[in-house]
């Protein structure tokens, strides 16, 4: 009993202690797991690029379709002029969204040196929103935006096999057959 007694009181000095700190101005949120953890959490969130975050298909077709281009080098002003009226056409934007995804793309891909390396971390937020039409609609809009002044090159055609392969490996996870929920009849 005596032990009991010794525990609840050394609970109850370090309560006091504790209040009495939170009192005198002394924060100790920095030693809370809970608030350490969110703390961590929200870094992690604000230190990703924001080119790894994009959630639409919309955004990411006219980050890989401004990539496609960039392949070549820089990107000349016949070429910009194509890229818009693709987004005009296909995207069924007006002119002043499709010059803001243009610029959008631009500034995503502005400290991006080799998109191929991190095509998985660009495509892996966005994936479950594309559809199998959305899929080769965009294929299709790769190889075009690619062979606008000139033939395909290396890296344009290794940067839209890596994206079909990425979107086929998705596929062929979803059409296998899945067992139905344990309690469940037909």
């Amino acid at each position: 009993m005596h032990v009991l007694i010794g525990v609840l009181t050394a609970i109850a000095g370090l309560i006091w202690a504790l209040v009495s700190l939170k009192r005198a101005g002394i924060a100790l949120n920095p030693v809370s797991p809970f608030t350490w953890y969110r703390r961590i959490q929200w870094q992690n969130k604000c230190n990703q690029k924001p080119l790894y975050c994009l959630r639409e298909p919309v955004d990411v077709a006219g980050v890989l379709l401004l990539g496609v281009a960039k392949c070549e080098g820089e990107i000349s002003a016949q070429q910009k002029r194509d890229i818009l009226s693709i987004f005009e056409t296909e995207f069924q934007l007006d002119t002043k969204d499709a010059s803001d995804l243009l610029v959008a793309s631009a500034h995503l891909l502005r400290d991006e040196v080799y998109i191929l390396d991190n095509l998985p971390k660009i495509l892996s937020p966005s994936t479950e929103g594309f559809t199998p039409a959305h899929v080769s609609s965009l294929l299709a809009l790769m190889r075009r935006v690619g062979t606008l002044e000139s033939p395909l090159n290396e890296e344009q055609e290794k940067l839209i096999a890596a994206t079909e392969q990425h979107f086929s490996t998705r596929t062929t996870r979803k059409e296998k057959w899945q067992p139905r929920p344990s309690g469940q009849s037909l």
